[in-house]
């Protein structure tokens, strides 16, 4: 998802994954999924093939752990803010975890394609020897949101296939 702000001589640029179920959500499929399963291994169990009990376990403790992880994912955020001197690139999940910081005159914003478009377009920044992609977790829509936005804000955006309509 990407959400533009207009402040004073500012533009700020939320990026966000897609989220197709909340936390609350996702605790219910983990807890239909355990309860599901561990009465398959009981019945199992009770009819001697107790083995199935630990395989049992182990599947529904990494499905709720991925769940977990995939879940926390779709909480992390990228806040793109950029301004007359400078461009500032904030990312985390639930709190800022990291901070950049770059002058804009020196910055390049890069937007690239593959050959036949098998692969979603990358959006980076730029400054010298640094290279910054921002949102990678977004889909192709949500890629072409970011780069129109990045445009209206001002930005220039080189492109590796400039020959190319966009």
């Amino acid at each position: 998802m990407v959400v533009t702000q207009q402040q004073d001589a500012q533009t700020i640029i939320t990026l966000s994954p897609n989220q197709s179920a909340t936390w609350q959500q996702t605790k219910w499929v983990i807890i239909v999924m355990v309860v599901f399963v561990m009465i398959i291994a009981l019945a199992w169990t009770f009819v001697g093939a107790w083995i199935v009990l630990p395989f049992a376990g182990f599947e529904v403790g990494l499905f709720a752990l991925l769940m977990y992880k995939v879940s926390r994912f779709t909480y992390s955020k990228q806040i793109v803010t950029i301004e007359k001197e400078k461009v500032i690139v904030e990312m985390g999940i639930f709190k800022r975890q990291s901070r950049v910081e770059v002058p804009r005159h020196d910055t390049d914003f890069y937007y690239s394609e593959t050959e036949n478009n098998w692969e979603l377009p990358r959006i980076a920044i730029c400054h010298k020897q640094s290279k910054l992609v921002i949102g990678e977790f977004l889909n192709l829509d949500d890629r072409k949101v970011l780069k129109d936005a990045l445009e209206s804000a001002g930005v220039i955006l080189l492109r590796n296939r400039w020959w190319q309509m966009s």
